[in-house]
């Protein structure tokens, strides 16, 4: 797999359009992105951070996310959480448009919580399992399950999230392939002293149009995204490794300490060392707790 303009490509290694990850990467992170496909997260162990068109999600241990097609999410830095995905290209197994009048009851990014949705959550959440289950014991017929699974979960979300939190939905998918080159371009150059006036040039935008085209997309100024990005990279490094706060700050694309350090409080909520402090104080009684066990 790998994003490019904000498509993530190459999503399924064969041609069976499903993929189902149990994924323990207590590290894990992922940037911005959308696919056609349908995706299913679950938080299954502690808390998880997730983010719909640049809309920030804490979700509680067990809590599922029904995410449709289309929309850009990424999964910021969740220290010692677990995840599984489950995602599955509607449109390949629908070959013979069967289920077309279904789709507009899929079209909309759904969060079923544990605590207030406990029925339809439960529903749910047993077919998850028996696909986790599936997938651990692959044979032949395996794939008529998984896909029979699919079906039984797509069936509860059609006829029972009526009325439920429904999140944040991203605009015209035309709009998202030309904003998506320039996403990749501060993705891969956050680093670089980027601006709007270059940025646009660079693209072929004008300085207005680059900047209307990033508040209806991500529903933010290009300002506020692009420092989102270098807060989010600085996050990590600042988790992962033990470089000085000073080095990040300017490895992370900014001029000078003092504008980092208000950038990322007004961000994160506190200083980057205070961050660092109670990351690594989590991380401590993550490992006292596994030893316990």
């Amino acid at each position: 797999m790998h994003i490019k303009n904000l498509v993530e490509m190459n999503m399924f290694s064969g041609p069976f359009p499903v993929r189902v990850i149990n994924n323990k990467d207590r590290a894990f992170t992922y940037p911005s992105h959308w696919h056609k496909a349908i995706e299913i997260v679950v938080a299954a162990k502690k808390s998880s951070k997730l983010v719909i068109s640049n809309r920030k999600y804490d979700l509680e241990q067990g809590d599922i996310v029904f995410i449709s097609g289309g929309d850009i999410h990424s999964f910021p830095l969740s220290p010692g959480s677990e995840r599984i995905f489950i995602i599955f290209d509607l449109h390949a197994i629908n070959g013979g448009n069967i289920f077309d009048e279904d789709f507009p009851y899929l079209s909309k990014s759904i969060l079923i919580k544990k605590q207030m949705n406990n029925n339809l959550h439960s529903n749910i959440y047993q077919h998850i399992e028996k696909m986790i289950n599936e997938v651990n014991n692959i044979e032949p017929g395996s794939r008529f399950t998984l896909l029979a699974r699919i079906y039984d979960i797509l069936s509860v979300i059609v006829k029972e999230t009526d009325g439920k939190e429904t999140l944040a939905s991203t605009c015209r998918k035309d709009l998202l392939y030309k904003v998506g080159q320039v996403a990749q371009y501060i993705e891969n150059n956050y680093h670089e002293q980027i601006t709007l006036k270059k940025t646009a040039e660079k693209f072929g935008f004008s300085e207005y149009y680059l900047s209307r085209l990033f508040n209806s997309v991500f529903d933010t100024p290009f300002r506020q995204y692009l420092n989102e990005i270098r807060i989010k990279h600085a996050e990590e490094s600042i988790v992962l490794n033990k470089e000085s706060i000073s080095n990040i700050a300017y490895s992370s694309g900014f001029n000078s300490l003092s504008t980092f350090n208000r950038t990322f409080r007004e961000i994160k909520g506190c200083s980057p060392s205070q961050y660092r402090k109670m990351q690594l104080n989590h991380i401590v009684r993550e490992v006292d707790e596994s030893n316990e066990m």
